[in-house]
Parts: C-alpha cells; structure tokens; sequence
C-alpha cells in the first residue's frame, strides 16, 4: 500500500466517516419513516369516506352566501328596517347622486319621478333605469323595494 492510500483509510478517517454515516442514518429514519407504530402515522389514517368529505367540506360556499343574503322575506334580510335595506344596496348611488341617480334629500327630483306614482317608481327599480341595474344590484323582494322607495321619498320630503 502507497504512504497516500495508508492515510486515506487511516483508523481516524474511517471512525470520523463511520460517525458520519451513523448521523445519517439517525436522521434518515427520523424524517423518512415509513413505520406505522408511531403516533403520527395512527393520526393520519384515511378514516371512511364520510370522514374524508367532512374533512374536505368547505367552510363557506356561495351557495350559503346566496341563501343568507336572499331576499326571500325571511330571516335576517325580513328582519332589515327600510333604512338598512337602503343603506345595504342603495345609498351609494342616491346618497352622493352617482350616475345621474336622485339623491336622497333631492325633493325636486323625487317629485318629479313620482309623477306616475310610485307604482312606476318601483317598475323602473325592478328593472332596472339608466346605470341602475335591476333591484339596484340587490337580492330584495318587490315588497322591500318598495319598503325602501317610501323610506327615500320620506327622506326627500315627499
């Protein structure tokens, strides 16, 4: 053996490089178990398939956003005073008069709109009158447009 083989497998470069493989493999078998005995593992066993869909189920749906906003008179949109529902869809507009829209207040322009009545007041709302979309954008029932039309013209003075 040459002088340079003798000191590459010297007793201290083979203990220092023994010692290295052992953390290795200390440390391999920490992270990259594949036993089944530890807690971990038991933790994540797949359970049946109702387990897998609660666990998967979404927290919040548009669906459930629909249903709670929907202006079908009941819970918490039924509940609304005309001034909520108001505030809730139509105050951007009729507040600061955005669009050509009658501000709240505006007496004038709400007389003169009203002169078909507010029958013809609440048809253009449904359906919607220059950049107003139909119901304002809101989920609201024909009932709570029209609960908010009088709450705007009591406002105007009218």
């Amino acid at each position: 053996m040459s002088s340079a083989q003798h000191d590459t497998f010297s007793p201290k470069n083979l203990t220092v490089l023994g010692g290295l493989l052992l953390v290795a493999l200390i440390l391999g078998e920490g992270v990259f178990s594949r036993s089944n005995n530890d807690a971990a593992s038991k933790n994540m066993a797949v359970g049946t398939m109702e387990d897998i869909a609660m666990r998967i189920k979404p927290v919040i749906t548009i669906d459930s956003i629909l249903a709670s906003s929907a202006g079908s008179g009941s819970g918490e949109m039924a509940q609304k005073s005309p001034q909520q529902l108001y505030e809730g869809a139509c105050l951007a507009c009729h507040a600061s008069g955005v669009a050509g829209a009658p501000k709240v207040g505006d007496g004038a322009a709400w007389q003169a709109r009203l002169g078909d009545g507010i029958d013809a007041l609440l048809t253009s709302a449904i359906k919607g009158k220059g950049a107003m979309p139909p119901k304002g954008g809101s989920t609201y029932t024909d009932d709570q447009l029209r609960l908010v039309i009088e709450y705007i013209l009591a406002e105007s003075g009218l």
